[in-house]
Protein backbone atom coordinates (compact mmCIF):
# COMPACT_ATOMS: atom_id res chain seq x y z
CA UNK A 1 0.00 0.00 0.00
CA UNK A 2 1.56 3.47 -1.25
CA UNK A 3 0.80 6.88 0.88
CA UNK A 4 -1.09 9.19 -0.68
CA UNK A 5 0.21 12.78 -0.66
CA UNK A 6 -1.26 15.98 -0.50
CA UNK A 7 -0.86 17.04 -3.64
CA UNK A 8 -2.00 13.46 -5.05
CA UNK A 9 -4.93 13.87 -2.92
CA UNK A 10 -5.92 17.71 -4.11
CA UNK A 11 -5.30 16.28 -8.21
CA UNK A 12 -7.61 13.85 -7.52
CA UNK A 13 -10.48 16.88 -7.04
CA UNK A 14 -9.03 18.90 -9.97
CA UNK A 15 -6.06 19.64 -12.09
CA UNK A 16 -5.50 22.86 -11.43
CA UNK A 17 -5.48 23.27 -7.52
CA UNK A 18 -2.64 23.13 -5.49
CA UNK A 19 -2.30 21.78 -1.87
CA UNK A 20 -0.90 24.89 -1.26
CA UNK A 21 -4.43 26.68 -2.81
CA UNK A 22 -6.35 24.21 -0.89
CA UNK A 23 -4.76 25.34 2.37
CA UNK A 24 -4.91 28.59 1.96
CA UNK A 25 -8.49 28.34 0.87
CA UNK A 26 -9.33 26.40 4.13
CA UNK A 27 -7.55 28.93 6.13
CA UNK A 28 -9.44 31.53 4.59
CA UNK A 29 -13.05 29.62 5.27
CA UNK A 30 -11.91 28.85 9.19
CA UNK A 31 -11.71 32.71 9.33
CA UNK A 32 -14.76 33.18 7.88
CA UNK A 33 -16.69 30.58 9.72
CA UNK A 34 -15.41 32.17 12.61
CA UNK A 35 -16.52 35.39 11.93
CA UNK A 36 -20.16 34.12 11.00
CA UNK A 37 -20.47 32.37 14.23
CA UNK A 38 -18.66 35.17 16.32
CA UNK A 39 -21.48 37.65 14.83
CA UNK A 40 -24.25 35.39 14.75
CA UNK A 41 -23.47 34.17 18.45
CA UNK A 42 -23.66 38.10 19.90
CA UNK A 43 -26.58 39.31 18.41
CA UNK A 44 -28.11 35.51 20.09
CA UNK A 45 -27.00 36.97 23.27
CA UNK A 46 -28.18 40.60 22.42
CA UNK A 47 -31.72 38.81 21.71
CA UNK A 48 -32.06 37.82 25.55
CA UNK A 49 -33.21 41.72 26.47
CA UNK A 50 -36.13 41.47 23.34
CA UNK A 51 -37.29 37.70 24.83
CA UNK A 52 -37.01 38.68 28.75
CA UNK A 53 -34.71 35.53 29.83
CA UNK A 54 -31.64 33.75 28.57
CA UNK A 55 -32.19 33.29 24.61
CA UNK A 56 -33.83 29.87 23.62
CA UNK A 57 -33.59 28.47 26.82
CA UNK A 58 -37.13 28.40 27.95
CA UNK A 59 -36.73 30.41 30.95
CA UNK A 60 -38.04 33.83 31.43
CA UNK A 61 -35.84 35.90 34.13
CA UNK A 62 -36.75 36.07 37.48
CA UNK A 63 -39.44 38.93 38.26
CA UNK A 64 -38.43 41.72 40.70
CA UNK A 65 -39.92 40.51 43.81
CA UNK A 66 -38.44 43.47 46.93
CA UNK A 67 -40.75 45.95 47.33
CA UNK A 68 -38.79 48.40 46.30
CA UNK A 69 -37.80 46.95 43.19
CA UNK A 70 -41.59 46.64 41.94
CA UNK A 71 -41.95 50.02 41.78
CA UNK A 72 -39.80 50.53 38.71
CA UNK A 73 -41.99 49.92 34.95
CA UNK A 74 -39.35 48.77 32.89
CA UNK A 75 -38.99 45.21 31.67
CA UNK A 76 -35.98 43.64 33.85
CA UNK A 77 -32.69 44.55 32.98
CA UNK A 78 -33.89 46.77 30.15
CA UNK A 79 -33.62 49.99 32.31
CA UNK A 80 -31.09 51.95 30.55
CA UNK A 81 -30.07 49.60 27.77
CA UNK A 82 -26.38 49.83 28.67
CA UNK A 83 -26.15 45.59 29.06
CA UNK A 84 -27.64 45.18 25.96
CA UNK A 85 -25.72 48.13 24.18
CA UNK A 86 -22.39 47.21 25.77
CA UNK A 87 -22.28 43.32 24.01
CA UNK A 88 -19.15 43.42 21.88
CA UNK A 89 -17.74 41.22 19.61
CA UNK A 90 -14.26 41.18 17.85
CA UNK A 91 -12.67 38.76 14.95
CA UNK A 92 -9.22 38.43 14.39
CA UNK A 93 -6.84 36.31 12.43
CA UNK A 94 -4.44 34.35 14.23
CA UNK A 95 -1.37 32.82 12.94
CA UNK A 96 0.27 29.81 14.54
CA UNK A 97 3.95 28.93 14.23
CA UNK A 98 5.32 25.06 15.13
CA UNK A 99 7.37 22.48 14.37
CA UNK A 100 6.47 19.56 12.40
CA UNK A 101 7.71 16.04 13.24
CA UNK A 102 10.30 16.30 10.51
CA UNK A 103 11.62 19.80 12.06
CA UNK A 104 9.82 22.09 9.38
CA UNK A 105 8.56 25.03 10.64
CA UNK A 106 5.02 25.05 10.14
CA UNK A 107 2.86 28.37 9.52
CA UNK A 108 -0.75 27.99 10.06
CA UNK A 109 -3.51 30.83 9.86
CA UNK A 110 -7.28 30.32 12.30
CA UNK A 111 -9.72 33.17 13.59
CA UNK A 112 -10.51 34.22 17.09
CA UNK A 113 -13.71 35.71 17.85
CA UNK A 114 -14.27 36.83 21.48
CA UNK A 115 -17.37 38.35 23.15
CA UNK A 116 -17.16 40.98 26.07
CA UNK A 117 -19.26 43.54 27.42
CA UNK A 118 -17.31 46.90 28.13
CA UNK A 119 -19.73 48.31 30.47
CA UNK A 120 -18.76 50.10 33.90
CA UNK A 121 -20.96 49.43 37.16
CA UNK A 122 -21.02 52.67 38.01
CA UNK A 123 -23.09 53.03 41.52
CA UNK A 124 -26.16 54.86 41.01
CA UNK A 125 -27.96 55.95 44.11
CA UNK A 126 -30.97 54.00 44.98
CA UNK A 127 -30.23 51.40 41.58
CA UNK A 128 -27.55 49.27 41.70
CA UNK A 129 -23.38 49.19 42.89
CA UNK A 130 -20.88 49.02 45.11
CA UNK A 131 -17.61 51.85 45.22
CA UNK A 132 -15.09 49.13 45.59
CA UNK A 133 -15.22 45.27 43.80
CA UNK A 134 -15.87 44.99 39.89
CA UNK A 135 -16.33 46.70 37.82
CA UNK A 136 -18.43 45.01 35.33
CA UNK A 137 -21.84 45.25 35.68
CA UNK A 138 -22.70 42.29 33.35
CA UNK A 139 -21.16 40.08 35.67
CA UNK A 140 -23.48 40.78 38.45
CA UNK A 141 -26.28 39.39 36.18
CA UNK A 142 -24.24 36.75 34.89
CA UNK A 143 -22.48 34.83 38.02
CA UNK A 144 -23.98 32.41 40.24
CA UNK A 145 -24.46 34.63 43.39
CA UNK A 146 -23.31 31.79 45.59
CA UNK A 147 -19.62 32.27 44.15
CA UNK A 148 -19.80 36.14 43.72
CA UNK A 149 -19.31 39.10 46.60
CA UNK A 150 -22.21 41.20 44.26
CA UNK A 151 -25.18 42.69 45.90
CA UNK A 152 -27.85 43.87 45.45
CA UNK A 153 -26.99 47.84 46.11
CA UNK A 154 -24.43 49.56 48.01
CA UNK A 155 -26.57 49.47 51.12
CA UNK A 156 -27.09 46.25 51.33
CA UNK A 157 -25.79 42.68 51.65
CA UNK A 158 -28.12 40.77 50.06
CA UNK A 159 -27.18 38.51 46.78
CA UNK A 160 -28.68 39.63 43.17
CA UNK A 161 -30.92 36.83 41.55
CA UNK A 162 -28.79 35.47 38.71
CA UNK A 163 -30.71 36.55 35.16
CA UNK A 164 -27.84 34.78 32.27
CA UNK A 165 -27.97 36.57 29.21
CA UNK A 166 -24.56 35.14 27.90
CA UNK A 167 -22.85 32.16 28.01
CA UNK A 168 -22.80 28.31 27.16
CA UNK A 169 -26.21 27.28 24.80
CA UNK A 170 -26.55 23.65 23.27
CA UNK A 171 -28.93 25.78 21.63
CA UNK A 172 -26.74 28.50 19.89
CA UNK A 173 -24.14 25.27 19.46
CA UNK A 174 -26.54 23.36 16.95
CA UNK A 175 -27.08 26.97 15.35
CA UNK A 176 -23.93 27.10 14.24
CA UNK A 177 -23.31 23.65 12.77
CA UNK A 178 -25.35 24.74 9.91
CA UNK A 179 -22.34 27.03 9.02
CA UNK A 180 -19.90 23.88 8.73
CA UNK A 181 -20.46 24.02 5.11
CA UNK A 182 -18.58 27.23 4.87
CA UNK A 183 -15.42 25.52 5.75
CA UNK A 184 -15.43 23.75 2.68
CA UNK A 185 -16.53 26.35 0.36
CA UNK A 186 -14.74 26.75 -2.94
CA UNK A 187 -13.28 23.38 -2.78
CA UNK A 188 -14.07 20.82 -5.73
CA UNK A 189 -16.82 19.68 -5.69
CA UNK A 190 -18.51 22.17 -3.59
CA UNK A 191 -20.15 25.19 -4.26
Amino acid sequence: MSKLTLDQFVAQWTKNASSRQIVSRFEYNVFEFTTLAGNYSKRFFATSFITGGFYKSGRKWEARKSKWGKKFTHPVMTDTGTLRKAIKGEGRQVRLTGWTDARKRLFKRGGVYNIYTDERSLPIRGKRGKSKGYKRYAAIHNTDPRYSNFTVNQYSSRKPVQRQFIGFSKVLDRDIEKFIPILFKGFPGNA
